[in-house]
């Protein structure tokens, strides 16, 4: 197939650009992958330690403190029926975290719910769609980047699967305690079932900020190391123009004459490589013109 090209020179530019550009994208999309990646174990490292806090505080309430508070409150000991700061594991838990989060103010916690009795637990339309993947694959934790309130977030949930003992507020209003009703208002049955997937517990990281800067480091990085090649390579390129297609060219036009029967002109050759030596051949070439024109008088 012949060449669109009508020089090495130009070949060889064509060349050196595509490649530092594709070398370029290599390099930025390799940095940006990257960031991400390390962005990723970072906010999992952090957010385990979160979830650990968050499962630990429920179970304490329900296997410790609940029981213990159920054993105070049958010795008649106050009028209460129900102690929420001691007995709900939700709002121990966003009590507790609510301080933690004054020492770790980007990480957001949120317990969510179908058909909660506090009206802040209802699910937005991205949480709603997590509990229902939740729900239909049968699993119990999920993970990604989504985003929340227009902005990026890497998120990491757990079903909330409520045991018996969650029915007495999570189940029909005549099972509720009378504190439990008061303070939210409930007017119809939540109707949690024992097993089943009914909310979960989400903790949020900020992602914006990483994603932006992967994409700014990518673009940067890898321009940077793109350009850097293209500048090699046009210094190798120019030193190609004086040591190689330059005398080129003079040898091209050299012949150009000699085939035009200007053989009285001495073709120059100042070293011994493959330029000197092509020279040399073209010389040779010229002289012996040059004695079948002299001969043919």
């Amino acid at each position: 197939m012949r060449s669109p090209f009508k020089s090495i020179r130009s070949e060889l530019t064509f060349i050196i650009i595509v490649t530092g550009i594709l070398i370029g994208v290599g390099v930025g999309f390799f940095i940006y992958k990257t960031t991400i990646n390390k962005a990723l174990e970072s906010a999992r490292t952090q957010i385990k330690t979160t979830m650990a806090f968050v499962k630990a505080s429920r179970n304490y309430v329900r296997k410790t403190l609940r029981p213990r508070i159920n054993e105070l409150l049958a010795t008649g000991c106050t009028n209460e029926d129900f102690i929420l700061e001691a007995q709900s594991s939700s709002f121990f838990t966003a009590s507790i975290f609510s301080m933690v989060n004054e020492e770790i103010p980007y990480m957001t916690l949120r317990q969510v719910a179908i058909r909660p009795l506090n009206p802040k637990h209802t699910p937005n339309d991205t949480e709603l769609w997590m509990i229902e993947y939740l729900r239909r694959t049968k699993q119990k934790e999920f993970e990604g980047i989504t985003v929340h309130e227009g902005k990026d977030y890497y998120i990491k949930a757990f079903a909330v699967i409520p045991k018996k003992g969650c029915l007495r507020c999570h189940g029909k209003i005549e099972d509720m305690p009378k504190a439990v009703r008061n303070l939210y208002g409930v007017k119809e049955d939540p109707n949690w079932k024992v097993g089943d997937v009914q909310g979960a517990v989400m903790v949020y990281v900020p992602f914006d900020q990483v994603l932006s800067e992967a994409r700014r480091n990518g673009v940067v990085q890898g321009a940077m190391v793109g350009g850097v090649f293209i500048l090699m390579a046009g210094i190798i390129l120019l030193i190609l123009h004086f040591k190689v297609f330059k005398p080129i060219d003079v040898l091209r036009t050299k012949a150009d004459k000699i085939s035009k029967g200007e053989v009285d002109e001495t073709i120059p050759f100042q070293s011994e490589n493959e330029i000197g030596r092509l020279a040399k051949a073209i010389d040779r070439m010229r002289i012996s013109v040059k004695k079948i024109m002299d001969m043919m008088g």
